[in-house]
């Protein structure tokens, strides 16, 4: 049974209808007694760019290139296979672009060393769409170009939540949306990003985490694979948690570690849900270059001033929204939900309908592919 169509506002047309729970009471009804059925393992593949030339230099200057930026890069002499093996940016040589079919091919970026700049350019003519990058002078540029798309390269859509103020529920929300996602077919993690959190599990769980958590993170060094992010973080009943150990005050988390941590949690999980604690987050600029969506919990009287919000623990706003603020609904903190936590079974409160049901409104999971709306 599919138990928003039940509901007036199940039949009522969803503005995000690619984030909607459908089928959680089957995946539930069970519960806690048995284990709600895993997601189906998702295949995590690194970022990979191909280069379609012949030229040794060419080849060997963009391979250097795309391993400074953590890109797989495969070489293509033959532009007929392309269409079966390119995945990610497409780069042409200078020696194989002539080939390049304006309707047929993809042509992200032209490369040729600069004693071939007017080739390459008269060529480019043929591909208004297409970059240039002339070697070595272009070679930063185009390792930023493919970084920044690894970064974004991940499946996973990645939301972030953020509150407006101190003790409205943020915590409890991230770590229900992102069960909930788990729930419904997703590989989901949440990622404890709040700078004053000591730690989330205790909330969730009584047993002692069996895996790696931030402090782990910060004395790891280099690249986070993302099967390898996947597999040794800890798991409530089948969802990832990366959280504080809670035993220690830390210290903030470095740039670069979000940056490759938030680019291996696209590529390994569906799911990935962010607690970002008060707004601004100290990183607030990187995080976004990775969010599909930022939501924001706030109180009825104070909302934010645009984006999208949901009222914890209000049923109505209590002032008239800004234009630009788009209010989802609101996430009553029950007493259901309250005792679960103090007990540290918060994803027992999976058993209440009314919890489910309330964050099925608010219309925050990606759907399964193939499921209905």
């Amino acid at each position: 049974m599919k138990w928003l169509t039940d509901t007036p506002l199940a039949l009522e047309p969803q503005k995000n209808n690619r984030f909607v729970m459908t089928n959680l009471d089957d995946l539930v009804s069970v519960m806690p007694t048995e284990q709600a059925p895993a997601a189906e393992q998702a295949t995590t593949q690194e970022p990979v760019c191909t280069i379609v030339s012949a030229d040794p230099r060419i080849v060997e200057s963009c391979a250097a290139i795309a391993v400074g930026a953590a890109v797989r890069i495969i070489q293509c002499t033959d532009p007929e296979t392309l269409r079966l093996t390119a995945s990610g940016p497409v780069l042409w040589g200078s020696d194989l672009a002539g080939l390049a079919n304006n309707d047929g091919h993809r042509v992200d970026v032209l490369v040729g060393l600069e004693s071939e700049g007017s080739q390459l350019w008269s060529q480019a003519s043929r591909f208004p769409k297409a970059r240039v990058a002339l070697l070595p002078s272009a070679g930063q540029w185009l390792g930023e170009y493919l970084g920044l798309w690894a970064m974004r390269a991940g499946h996973g859509h990645t939301l972030a939540f953020t509150a407006t103020a101190g003790g409205l529920g943020t915590s409890t929300l991230a770590l229900l949306v992102a069960h909930a996602g788990t729930l419904t077919g997703l590989r989901s993690v949440v990622i404890d990003m709040d700078p004053h959190s000591q730690t989330l599990w205790p909330r969730a769980s009584t047993k002692p985490p069996t895996g790696v958590g931030w402090e782990e993170l910060q004395h790891s060094g280099g690249r986070l694979a993302a099967h390898q992010l996947a597999e040794t973080l800890p798991q409530l009943r089948n969802t990832s948690v990366l959280t504080w150990s809670g035993t220690s005050e830390h210290e903030a988390v470095e740039e670069q570690l979000i940056i490759r941590l938030l680019a291996a949690a696209r590529q390994g999980f569906d799911l990935v849900v962010l607690d970002t604690g008060r707004y601004p987050h100290p990183l607030q600029s990187v995080i976004n270059q990775f969010i599909d969506r930022q939501v924001f919990t706030a109180q009825a009287s104070c909302l934010p001033q645009r984006g999208e919000a949901v009222l914890c623990g209000e049923q109505r706003a209590r002032c008239e929204p800004a234009i630009s603020t788009e209010i989802l609904g609101s996430f009553p903190i029950s007493s259901r939900i309250i005792k679960a936590d103090q007990r540290g079974e918060l994803l027992d409160s999976f058993k209440s309908r009314r919890v489910r049901q309330s964050l099925a409104n608010l219309c925050l999971i990606p759907q399964v592919q193939g499921q209905n709306s």
